[in-house]
């Protein structure tokens, strides 16, 4: 058998045993023997499972990550992983920062060819654009260190 042929009798056995009465005598009945059995089958599965060879590992460039900055200024406000939650805090903070928030229009201006470079959160009210300051910036996160980057 292997290791999940084990784990269903294991379990087969076990769900058999709740349907067997139990004597009123002290002795080991049907449902005792069955558990023994499950037990075992158990046991046997957790073996299979530890002796199993490993899965093959692929050679692959570890995964990049980025995380996304929200920042009033110099001031960071808070670091997600993904744009549209940094977006999202600022422009929350800008509505709720603002004098009167009523007719407020906001866009988000930035260098597509740059994926680093910050975006930055602009305001439209009646008809003119202003720049808020607050900016989100995409952070690369490394995997391991790399001693040439320091050199």
């Amino acid at each position: 058998m292997t290791g999940p042929e084990h784990y269903r009798e294991a379990e087969r056995l076990v769900a058999e045993s709740y349907t067997i009465l139990r004597p009123h005598d002290e002795g080991p009945c049907e449902a005792d023997r069955l558990l023994v059995a499950a037990q075992v089958h158990a046991t046997l599965a957790l073996v299979a499972a530890q002796t199993a060879p490993p899965a093959p590992q692929l050679e692959t460039e570890p995964a990049v990550a980025y995380v996304y900055r929200a920042a009033w200024g110099p001031v960071p406000m808070g670091t997600y992983t993904n744009q549209a939650a940094a977006r999202t805090h600022c422009t929350v903070d800008a509505t709720n920062n603002a004098d009167d928030p009523s007719g407020l229009s906001f866009d988000w201006i930035g260098d597509e060819s740059e994926p680093d470079a910050p975006y930055e959160l602009v305001v439209e009210k009646d008809g003119s654009e202003e720049t808020t300051d607050y900016t989100v910036t995409r952070i690369t996160v490394a995997a391991e260190y790399d001693p040439e980057a320091d050199a």
